[in-house]
């Protein structure tokens, strides 16, 4: 959207799209984060005709943000201009973003090569865990052994040999 922006000549759009796109740079100064064009104060009111009377005087959009900026400062400027501290709010997000993503790749990569590595190596405590188990299973009678097919030639369930 921003290069859309940047490729439009200010001599392309009408007076009503310059004043649209001027009234979006320009904060309201007695309202909490809104432009001049989305607020209804009296004061925002009156930004917007200056806004329009200085289009119509043939002024540049940099000329008539120029004007507020020298009236009110530049917190006036809804985005901060690039140039010196003000370029850390340009760069930063930019190297947040890519930051975060490192960490994910790299998090997703740890991941992967601890769980192959826990599936190749089995521990002593989970050998005797699964012998412990089988014992289970073949008193249960779910796991048949040679031992419990000596016990129970007919494949009877365990309950009706014990009844």
């Amino acid at each position: 959207m921003m290069i859309t922006f940047g490729c439009i000549r200010e001599e392309d759009i009408t007076l009503e799209q310059r004043m649209h796109q001027l009234t979006n740079q320009l904060m309201c100064p007695v309202c909490d984060a809104q432009t001049i064009d989305g607020s209804n104060a009296q004061i925002s009111q009156d930004m917007r005709a200056k806004v329009q009377e200085l289009l119509q005087e043939g002024k540049s959009n940099s000329e008539i943000k120029d004007y507020f900026v020298l009236r009110y400062g530049e917190d006036i400027l809804a985005a901060p201009k690039g140039i010196g501290f003000n370029l850390l709010a340009w760069i930063m997000p930019i190297f947040i973003v890519l930051g975060g993503i490192s960490i994910a790749f790299l998090a997703l990569k740890n991941m992967r090569r601890s769980n192959t590595q826990a599936g190749l190596t089995a521990t002593p405590k989970q050998h005797e865990l699964s012998k412990y188990l089988k014992q289970v299973d073949t008193d249960l009678g779910i796991h048949e052994d040679k031992n419990s097919q000596d016990h129970n030639p007919n494949n009877q369930p365990v309950d009706e040999i014990k009844s």
